[in-house]
């Protein structure tokens, strides 16, 4: 609402009226409700009991003639009129339709009155009588007219539908107090300077910043018209500081364009704007126009796709797609929903890239500041970055929780856990699948190959280097095919993907293969590591399946496969069940076999935590030639629901039953096969 107040300054009274009187001029005479004592009190800034009735027109010019009380602010607004004629190279009548447009919108009252003119039959609108008033060409009229418009002191070349929100409040106030001389100190109140940029453009490895970083210098050393970069990719990824480190890889100043109540002169506007993304628009049009061209400025525009989605509702959907073409400063535009925006509008950006999520290494690089202080154990540290969807972002809001609170270490790494956990989930974000757990670490010694040895080094060296081996783990169960895959791709700093059948089948029809495609694409992008577990359940010989959709499911896992550029791993107790494509397309076929007898004797004595067998203890093992680690994984399982009891009478026999249940059962019958 409008604070009623007399004698304001800066409503500028003595100018208000002095204009009043030279439209009562061309009024056709004055009614009763023309000028109330309400309005007649505000317009003049002095409080008048007497009421203006017809034909009393010299009456009412006798109260407009008022004394200045203000002369210096009058003195800086017609000064500044002039210097605004100046700047965008108008004639010198052009003063007089500034002077007008702007006492419109920071007097409502001289606005009302102007509203409420009945113009003689001679003059076909309010535009007639300022050309007659100011004494302009009808063409040089029109053109100063445009001009305004496109400087944002206009919506319309007509001057009766000023409604006063053509300028932003903190740049009107800039004008009425504060002499200019620059188009700087003009703008002044509308630059927002973003955040100094905390990263260099190589700490965004998963985005292509030589080619952003060049093409945004290049471009502004040439003053190319139309530079405007789209950056868009999943809330937290770090949009906002790659756009603050491109500013300062190009030696320029990123402004941050806000709606009129985010300005940092009057925040409590924002609660107040009807319509935020109009004015943030017409700011960036105001920015845009009035920045000196060539610049050392970049306008950012975060959370861009309001703007797009309000299209043709609030402004015209041309004048945003002219925008992004003809922008004279270079704009960075960000979103985080990228589907908001139309196509037409996406293949206006010059440049358009994703922001993905940083790999979990680069995340753990940016946010050692964020750890620093907390005594957070390693193991910790990189095992939070490797949550899923987890952010810089997210890793910082929760450290600055643990930080608050004063704590350390364990209660620290709990808290930020916590976090994390609970901001996920709100955000429908949290991962809640079981994890893989080895109950037993895993240990390379342990696993039995009938390959040669040298085939792990070959499969190390594509995980470490990211080639697209495909490795086919097969064997009886427990032999540590998952496991292996685990610990292969963490010692080499790989993160890896463990797809199960609940994973990919859907009960609708093209969903399973919608699926394996998603899964597949996003490990490209991730560069992960795939492990297909229990492939025998996702990839049966086709020669055994009758129903189309199945068929469909393998050939799309073929095809994936084939073209898949990450390492991959497949694991299986029935390699047998496979299809034969999918064989071929394995470059490494490795088998697991049983524990050797001296593997069993000195797992034995790991899992029991004993130093030496005895010899009914070794005679019995070595009897036991089935024996995989997984059947040392159940018998330390055992062992924690009796912590007390001496597991060691017992062990032998449990590992005797699990190696008697991988025997070839007999037939019932009275004939034997043969």
């Amino acid at each position: 609402m409008l604070k009623r107040q007399l004698n304001n300054p800066h409503l500028l009274h003595y100018l208000s009226c002095q204009w009043t009187k030279r439209l009562l001029s061309y009024a056709v005479g004055i009614d009763d409700d023309f000028i109330n004592p309400e309005v007649l009190t505000y317009l003049r800034g002095q409080p008048t009991s007497k009421s203006v009735s017809k034909h009393t027109k010299k009456a009412l010019v006798a109260l407009l003639s008022i004394d200045d009380r203000h002369p210096k602010i009058t003195k800086v607004f017609l000064d500044n009129c002039t210097f605004i004629r100046k700047l965008l190279n108008l004639p010198r009548g052009a003063d007089k339709l500034i002077q007008f447009a702007l006492l419109c919108q920071a007097n409502p009252w001289f606005q009302s009155v102007v509203n409420m003119l009945d113009i003689q039959d001679s003059y076909t609108g309010l535009n007639s009588i300022l050309l007659d008033m100011t004494g302009l060409k009808v063409s040089d009229f029109n053109a100063i007219a445009e001009s305004l418009m496109q400087f944002g002191l206009l919506n319309d070349k007509d001057f009766g539908v000023i409604d006063g929100s053509e300028l932003p409040q903190p740049m009107l106030l800039n004008l009425l107090t504060n002499k200019l001389h620059s188009r700087e100190q003009l703008i002044e109140p509308l630059l927002q300077p973003s955040e100094k940029a905390q990263f260099a453009l190589g700490n965004f490895p998963q985005v292509n910043t030589a080619l952003l970083g060049d093409y945004l210098s290049s471009a502004m050393r040439k003053a190319q018209v139309g530079t405007s970069v789209l950056l868009h990719g999943i809330s937290g990824s770090g949009k906002t500081e790659l756009a603050r480190s491109l500013a300062k890889y190009c030696n320029c100043t990123l402004y941050e364009v806000r709606s009129t109540g985010m300005v940092k002169q009057n925040p409590d506007e924002a609660l107040e704007s009807r319509y935020p993304c109009k004015d943030r628009l017409r700011h960036l049009s105001l920015l845009n126009a009035l920045l000196s061209a060539p610049s050392n400025a970049v306008l950012l525009i975060d959370e861009c796709e309001h703007l797009f989605e309000l299209a043709d509702n609030h402004y015209s959907k041309e004048y945003l797609q002219r925008f992004i073409e003809q922008n004279a400063i270079p704009c960075i535009w960000i979103t985080n929903h990228v589907q908001c925006l139309e196509p037409s509008f996406i293949r206006r950006f010059k440049l358009v890239a994703e922001v993905p999520s940083p790999r979990p290494e680069d995340i753990q690089h940016v946010c050692k500041r964020h750890f620093k202080g907390l005594g957070l154990s390693e193991r910790f540290k990189r095992n939070i970055t490797r949550i899923d969807n987890v952010s810089p972002a997210l890793i910082a809001n929760a450290t600055h929780v643990a930080k608050t609170l004063n704590i350390a270490r364990t209660d620290a790494e709990n808290t930020i856990h916590d976090v994390i956990e609970s901001t996920l989930h709100a955000s429908g974000l949290w991962d809640s699948k079981a994890q893989y757990q080895g109950e037993l670490d895993f240990d390379a010694s342990l696993l039995n190959l009938k390959q040669p040895a040298s085939y792990l080094d070959e499969v190390s060296f594509a995980l470490k280097h990211n080639k697209p081996a495909r490795v086919l783990l097969s064997g009886p169960p427990g032999t540590g095919k998952t496991a292996f895959a685990h610990y292969l791709t963490e010692t080499n700093q790989r993160d890896l993907i463990r797809v199960k059948c609940s994973d990919v089948l859907s009960k609708w029809v093209g969903e399973s293969e919608q699926n394996v495609a998603e899964l597949f694409h996003r490990a490209h992008v991730e560069e992960k590591v795939i492990l297909l577990d229990e492939v025998d359940s996702l990839l049966v010989s086709r020669e055994t399946l009758t129903a189309h959709h199945e068929l469909q499911l393998v050939n799309e896992f073929l095809t994936q496969i084939e073209c898949f550029t990450q390492p991959l791993f497949a694991a299986t107790n029935f390699d047998s069940r496979l299809d034969k494509a999918v064989l071929r397309r394995f470059d490494f076929k490795l088998e697991c076999n049983y524990l050797k007898p001296e593997q069993v004797c000195a797992l034995y004595r790991q899992v029991l935590g004993i130093k030496r067998l005895s010899l009914a203890e070794q005679q019995r093992l070595s009897t036991l030639k089935q024996l995989t680690p997984g059947d040392f994984a159940i018998l330390a399982r055992r062992k924690q629901f009796r912590p007390k009891q001496n597991h060691r009478l017992s062990a032998i026999t449990l590992l005797a039953e699990e190696n008697q249940r991988k025997q070839p059962q007999t037939p019932m019958g009275f004939i034997r096969p043969h």
